[in-house]
């Protein structure tokens, strides 16, 4: 056989196999039209109340003390074993404490305490506290608790 006579090989053309990218675009279709179907639920149609005349009243960081109370480790029997203390500042004796809260009275007439209280101090603490918080006659103070498991609520 010459070289004129043979026949060229077939080559097969390059080219993608469109399976895979078939399979991905129907699950994204699947994917956004469920999606969507839940978006739509959330945004249901309701008639709201507008806060025309809202009594609750927006309070800003200044209006607000946190007062917290801490356990010292280990307590020396030489002091009470607790120390209080006002936002990042500490105070070490109930009198102190009164003062700062005058203070803050003073400054803002809506004050509000926040007490937080680390489990392990002795309620006759947290209720000196409550007193001195009476005793500057702030009207309202939130008491902070956590509710875990196996805690009745």
């Amino acid at each position: 056989m010459s070289m004129a006579t043979r026949q060229p090989r077939f080559r097969p053309a390059a080219g993608f196999n469109m399976t895979p990218m078939i399979d991905v675009v129907f699950l994204l279709i699947c994917f956004f039209m469920l999606v969507s179907q839940f978006a739509s639920a959330e945004h249901m149609a309701m008639d709201l109340p507008r806060p025309d005349n809202s009594q609750a009243v927006k309070v800003k960081l200044t209006d607000r003390v946190i007062v917290n109370c801490v356990l010292t480790t280990p307590a020396s029997p030489a002091t009470s074993g607790v120390y209080y203390s006002v936002g990042p500042l500490r105070v070490d004796s109930l009198e102190a404490l009164s003062a700062r809260l005058a203070a803050a009275k003073a400054a803002t007439a809506r004050l509000q305490v926040v007490l937080r209280a680390d489990r392990r101090v002795p309620y006759r603490f947290v209720r000196g506290v409550m007193d001195v918080i009476a005793e500057n006659r702030v009207e309202l103070m939130h008491l902070v608790a956590h509710v875990g498991e196996g805690v009745p609520r």
